[in-house]
């Protein structure tokens, strides 16, 4: 069995293994202090949104990364 993991391990993770380390990863928490962003872009994340979030702002980064996403799959 897996221990739980919190996000930053989840995003190191995904960040270390070679087939998904372009994978873009938004992180979503309550947690708005400095160093907790620093620690998110310190494990790989991509953007550091913080609670509450708009609907829109979330969308945006979606759209965001999910283009770089697929031109990254292009270029493959």
């Amino acid at each position: 069995m897996m221990p739980r993991l919190d996000g930053y391990q989840t995003c190191s993770l995904i960040k270390r293994n070679a087939r998904y380390k372009t994978t873009p990863v938004i992180m979503l928490s309550s947690k708005d202090g400095l160093f907790d962003r620093a620690r998110g872009r310190m494990v790989g994340s991509d953007q550091y949104l913080t609670k509450p979030f708009t609907q829109e702002t979330l969308l945006d980064a979606v759209q965001v990364y999910g283009a770089l996403s697929r031109n990254n799959e292009e270029e493959d």
